[in-house]
């Protein structure tokens, strides 16, 4: 993941896989200090409940949704151009 973050020369790509990394280092940095993940994002709706998640796993989702909107920037650029 770093060798293709420093491979890489789009600015919103790099944001994106910067979410990334830092979203799987955060997981990571939990694991190893406390031996699991602490998910404290915890949503109810009536009856429905959503998944609980937590700030790390927000950064990767955030950055998942740049990479995806940075590959229809080039789709359309590469349309027009």
């Amino acid at each position: 993941m770093l060798f293709f973050y420093k491979t890489v020369t789009e600015k919103l790509l790099r944001i994106a896989l910067s979410f990334i990394l830092g979203g799987a280092l955060g997981n990571m940095i939990d694991r190893a200090r406390l031996g699991e993940v602490i998910d404290f994002i915890d949503v109810h709706w009536y009856s429905n409940h959503w998944p609980a998640f937590n700030v790390a796993d927000s950064a990767i989702t955030i950055g998942v949704g740049l990479m995806i909107l940075d590959m229809f920037i080039k789709e359309r650029q590469k349309v027009k151009g």
